[in-house]
């Protein structure tokens, strides 16, 4: 067999917020690292207080002190979603006693089983998988969650990857009042594929936290780009894979029942799937936006409904260069200063804001 899907850590019973520390001991190359979080849902009134992403805080790969990978869930999920080109990363139903589940990846090459891009252990010494977590964001009241790890390995079929992606937060801030600018250096060291910016605040548009972006090389030398975001963000829908997922919910009558989801940009809902005898629609009492969907019925009723939307878990993406030919991503090596200017938008001081690079990176 030319490949195989391993098991890193067999799937675990958690209780407990804490940190998996999880020694990686195989020795040949590996493509990718998928994580599966599974939460027990304990609310009485069935509605979510975070995307189930919120429950893993970091997952991060090291080699001693080096930091070879170290992202949020919400900013893995958002990687993979746009390097894989997939709908979704959960599958969600969000009814008492059901599982909420959501995985998160960690893609070392361009695709799956990139020959050229992968995971060699044999260059490392102390591979360490850390994955922090809490089970009780998503869903305040769970006691029970559930998280397994699995590798997909080169197995009979020989490869010597020249290197492999590595994808860090390299900044965090709250942003100030409309308007008000904060200026990130960037890292130079090793070639960039893309950039995440994310402008998180709860139901509102990425571009309502974050309105602008600029990047520039040596002091102004040289703009590789300027622009709107809320522009960006309309940009993004002619280039780039619609969002989409299912919510499978229960609604008690004429009350509020809040669903967040992964699309966060123009976020749109087919609803109206009662299941069971209901005789009324279920209908989405405000403008679907920010991650966050309110349904309401006039009877209690559990329902299924479709969202698809943009920008997922706040993030955008801004790739260099053709995403499949490594020779053709930006050379930030060659640059003695790089600079990201971020310009806050009308809620930039009530949200948050992440940067993530990802590199290449040569062994």
């Amino acid at each position: 067999m030319n490949y195989r899907r391993a098991t890193i850590l067999a799937e675990r019973s958690i209780t407990a917020a804490g940190t998996e520390v999880i020694p990686i001991r195989e020795g040949k190359p590996i493509s990718r690292i998928d994580i599966a979080w599974r939460v027990t849902k304990a609310s009485t009134n069935n509605q979510m207080m975070a995307q189930p992403a919120a429950d893993i805080t970091k997952i991060e790969l090291i080699d001693g002190s080096d930091v070879l990978f170290s992202l949020s869930g919400y900013e893995a999920q958002a990687l993979c979603i746009y390097d894989r080109k997939v709908p979704t990363m959960n599958y969600g139903q969000h009814i008492a006693s059901s599982y909420e589940f959501s995985t998160y990846g960690i893609d070392f090459g361009r695709m799956l089983w990139d020959k050229h891009l992968a995971l060699d252990p044999s260059k490392f010494t102390n591979l360490v998988l850390n994955i922090t977590h809490n089970l009780a964001v998503a869903d305040t009241g769970a006691t029970q969650a559930y998280l397994e790890v699995m590798a997909h390995i080169f197995d009979e079929k020989v490869v010597t990857p020249i290197g492999f992606l590595s994808a860090k937060e390299i900044f965090a801030f709250t942003p100030g009042a409309d308007g008000a600018y904060e200026y990130i250096a960037l890292p130079t060291d090793y070639v960039m594929r893309q950039l995440l910016v994310r402008g998180f605040y709860i139901a509102y548009d990425p571009h309502e936290v974050i309105e602008g972006l600029k990047l520039d090389e040596d002091n102004d030398a040289r703009v590789p780009l300027d622009m709107d975001m809320e522009d960006y963000s309309r940009y993004c829908k002619g280039v780039m894979t619609p969002v989409q997922e299912q919510c499978v919910g229960y609604i008690h009558t004429g009350a509020d029942h809040i669903f967040y989801v992964t699309p966060t940009d123009m976020c749109c809902v087919e609803a109206g799937l009662g299941i069971g005898n209901s005789t009324s629609p279920v209908y989405v009492n405000s403008y679907p936006r920010g991650g966050q969907v309110d349904a309401r019925c006039a009877e209690s009723v559990m329902f299924v409904a479709k969202v698809f939307g943009w920008l997922p878990n706040h993030c955008w993406s801004i790739p260099f260069g053709d995403q499949q030919d490594l020779d053709d991503w930006y050379d930030v090596t060659r640059v003695g200063h790089l600079r990201l200017r971020l310009e806050s938008g009308t809620y930039g001081n009530s949200g948050t804001s992440q940067v993530v690079t990802q590199q290449l990176r040569r062994y």
